[in-house]
């Protein structure tokens, strides 16, 4: 059998702004995981940084009338302008105060939802083209990056660096994807990898893994076209983390908590089915087995394929793992 395209990984550390892109993402983002995440930084490692959200927030809305959750074009912005490997913010506030040469490249944006994508370039043009714009964008992230960066300079690159020896270490053993996968903390992306990311793993060879040392549970990833940037926490044991493991364990424990869900994930993992042959299969009202389904395509365990509803063997096996590493964490 001939051998699969080669996969490459790198690890880098003492990136500014991939710093920042957490950051801003956790202040404007509705998404659930924003606030406790904000209130574990501010209790820990960036004291201070949540009294930032309600005015970044509405500022940085005020920027857009597209309804996207996160800043999605921070890190495409500071890559095209060649400085996302950067330990400090100078370069980029410097290119956003600046007109841009050129055209915006055209992001395949492979991690992103297809619905979004349109936005998310009219956001590139709009910071392209649009001087004002760009010059409000520029002072709200280095306000942001203004109460953030003493703590950077003098303890997050250090931390950053250390994990990035360690990460490159780990990375020489990887053969693929897979390897990538398993080693992502619990709450990655990569855990409850969906058909996008599927997407976005087969079509990709090169990742590049970045420790961010305001990051404390989970991670990101960003398809840059070269190659794949995926983020992870740059620290693994900070006691704050001990509300948050037990809620995620709580969350992920109920997903299989229903014998009747347990039952559906058992007939798809032996075989494709579509909805009416799950309700005839297991005797079940077919509203019964939607919902069911529903809560493991949520998961990321169960997708939707040609064949029917299909799910993961492995991916069960990683939602277990979370659960076992998150609580071995405190052993």
């Amino acid at each position: 059998m001939a051998a699969g395209p080669r996969v490459a990984f790198a690890a880098r550390a003492a990136s500014a702004v991939v710093e920042l892109d957490w950051l801003l993402d956790l202040l404007v983002t509705s998404a659930r995981y924003a606030e406790p995440a904000l209130d574990e930084l501010d209790q820990s490692l960036l004291p201070g940084i949540a009294q930032l959200r309600t005015s970044v927030r509405s500022r940085y809305a005020a920027l857009w009338d597209d309804g996207l959750r996160g800043c999605p074009e921070l890190l495409l912005t500071a890559h095209d302008a060649g400085c996302l490997d950067d330990d400090d913010l100078a370069r980029f506030v410097i290119a956003l105060t600046t007109a841009p040469a050129g055209g915006v490249p055209r992001h395949a944006l492979l991690n992103a939802p297809p619905a979004e994508r349109r936005a998310i370039r009219r956001r590139l043009l709009l910071l392209h083209g649009d001087v004002r714009l760009r010059r409000r964008y520029r002072d709200l992230i280095t306000e942001v990056w203004h109460a953030a960066e003493p703590r950077w300079m003098r303890f997050g690159r250090a931390a950053a660096a250390t994990a990035t020896v360690a990460w490159a270490r780990r990375l020489r053993r990887f053969d693929g994807v897979d390897d990538l996968e398993a080693a992502t903390p619990p709450r990655h992306p990569l855990s409850r990898a969906d058909t996008v990311f599927g997407d976005l793993l087969a079509r990709r060879r090169r990742f590049r893994i970045v420790p961010v040392y305001f990051c404390m549970s989970g991670g990101q990833l960003c398809d840059l076209d070269s190659f794949v940037l995926v983020t992870v926490p740059a620290s693994a044991g900070e006691p704050i983390r001990r509300t948050r493991d037990a809620l995620f364990v709580a969350d992920r424990a109920r997903i299989l908590a229903e014998p009747t869900r347990v039952r559906v994930l058992m007939h798809l993992l032996a075989k494709p089915s579509g909805v009416m042959a799950l309700t005839r299969a297991l005797g079940l009202a077919q509203a019964t087995v939607s919902e069911h389904v529903r809560v493991l395509v949520r998961a990321g365990i169960v997708q939707r394929g040609p064949a029917g509803y299909s799910a993961s063997g492995p991916r069960a096996g990683r939602l277990v793992e979370d659960i076992r590493a998150s609580l071995a964490r405190w052993s």
